[in-house]
């Protein structure tokens, strides 16, 4: 049951009218007249907000909801706003707009050094949620006011004449998926390499596969941390990595001074995400891995460097479909399982790299080269081979890092781009539209095809590229 309250919030611009109540000219001058009580709620949120940005702490992930301070929104989420009408749904919906904004908020308070306001914000969401599902009106401009602005510029695509400068830049793409194909085509557990290999692993494939999972009024699926941690340790691949220098050892995220990456210890980040496919909600498990630094005297070399893998469980708990991308968001593969179909007749643009997944069973095993950091191979090994014990880490960590004297700092930038990441093919490929090309970002901002527009976190990307096969 929700709480109930006499009336919606309201906000009235005043002019020489003082301030009658402390909260609000505290939080915000006089530029805002209160109209009920929980307009102290929507001062003290205006006021965090204001906090966080001076102090630099704002988290460039999930996107903030105007009107709504209390909410934030991704491009999952977001997917929902016209079709909740009924009052479980809503009220489903509504409350995981509210966490989101309570995670990332969390984190904030945290690198601006204000945790002791978690508490009371805490408190005033539960009361401003509570009304706002007691007003039609106010969810009618909710659902209208979700969006999530995708990651492409468009006046730089029009400033750069993109449908001439994409041309030389599709050469290139189709050279890097001829290339691809040739080095799969080849790749088995016996792949020849000139220079060592490391292999390291975080799993347990052991770890029972716990189906069907409940799911919520949204129809998403709901799992425990204990039975999470077990989906990813079975699911985990192993990294097998060309080995020239320490700019092949999978590093750890530090703040020293700067975002930098640590070759002596190893930490693979996971995350959940969710996708939405013939009508049902799946899980998405992502595996993030860091390098130092990608070397080279090219326009792709640059500081730090890494790989996102991608496991999409069907509603049976089994992969349906791997994908990986750099964490740049470029190079995207995709690997389906035998239960998927590529469509045909897909949209114009930067066609997909659609590979086949081993079939069988056995831990996946994808082959990295060295100093590109390319996905040469993927194969499934018996469990025999030596790895290396590789620690793990909630992707989180990476939004609130210590950061010594200076207190706890996230690792992304503006943007979400990781500052000190950029590369010099920005120069040449910014009329794509892309932010910085080849830079690492945070997830929610990797834009996926230069050609064309494709979100890595696009939650019907998966149904917009393949079809289930029928049996």
């Amino acid at each position: 049951m929700t709480a109930q309250f006499p009336a919606r919030l309201r906000w009235r611009r005043a002019s020489l009218t003082p301030c009658p109540y402390l909260m609000v000219m505290l939080a915000a001058g006089c530029s805002v007249m209160p109209q009920n009580s929980d307009s102290r709620c929507a001062a003290a949120f205006e006021q965090s907000d204001q906090q966080i940005a001076r102090a630099g702490a704002r988290d460039p992930g999930p996107t903030s909801i105007p009107d709504f301070r209390y909410l934030r929104t991704d491009r999952f989420l977001a997917s929902f706003r016209d079709e909740v009408d009924q009052a479980p749904e809503t009220e489903a919906w509504v409350r995981r707009l509210a966490d989101l904004d309570r995670q990332t908020r969390h984190l904030e308070l945290r690198n601006a050094g204000l945790q002791s306001q978690q508490y009371n914000l805490d408190a005033c969401r539960q009361a401003l949620v509570g009304e706002l599902l007691g007003s039609k009106e106010q969810l009618a401009r909710l659902r209208h006011q979700v969006r999530v602005a995708d990651d492409y510029v468009p006046a730089w695509q029009i400033l750069g004449l993109a449908p001439l400068t994409a041309l030389p830049v599709s050469a290139g793409i189709t050279r890097w998926h001829r290339e691809t194909r040739a080095a799969f085509a080849t790749a088995s557990a016996a792949m020849p390499a000139s220079i060592p290999v490391s292999r390291w692993y975080s799993g347990n494939p052991a770890s029972p596969n716990r189906t069907p999972l409940p799911l919520d009024a949204l129809g998403i699926p709901a799992v425990d941390t204990n039975a999470l941690d077990a989906l990813f340790d079975r699911h985990a691949p192993v990294w097998e990595i060309e080995q020239d220098d320490e700019n092949d050892r999978i590093g750890t995220a530090i703040w020293r001074g700067q975002a930098q990456i640590d070759p002596d210890a190893a930490t693979e980040y996971r995350r959940l995400s969710f996708t939405r496919f013939g009508g049902e909600t799946l899980m998405q498990l992502n595996y993030i891995i860091w390098f130092r630094s990608r070397p080279g005297d090219d326009i792709y070399a640059g500081n730090i460097d890494g790989l996102t893998w991608r496991v999409t469980l069907g509603s049976n708990g089994a992969p349906l479909l791997y994908d990986s991308i750099h964490n740049c968001g470029c190079y995207h593969l995709f690997f389906p399982t035998d239960q998927l179909r590529q469509r045909s007749g897909l949209d114009p643009g930067e066609p997909p790299l659609v590979l086949r997944s081993p079939p069988g069973e056995g831990r996946l095993t994808v082959r990295i080269d060295s100093g590109r950091h390319f996905v040469r191979g993927l194969y499934r090994d018996s469990g025999n081979l030596h790895h290396l014990r590789l620690a793990t880490a909630n992707y989180d960590r990476l939004r609130s890092l210590p950061g010594g004297i200076s207190g706890p700092q996230s690792f992304f930038g503006k943007h979400g781009i990781v500052a000190g990441s950029e590369r010099p093919e920005r120069f040449l490929l910014w009329p794509m539209g892309i932010r910085s090309p080849g830079a690492m970002r945070q997830w929610g901002h990797h834009a996926t095809a230069f050609v064309g527009r494709r979100h890595f976190d696009d939650p019907f990307l998966l149904q917009r590229l393949f079809a289930e096969v029928k049996k």
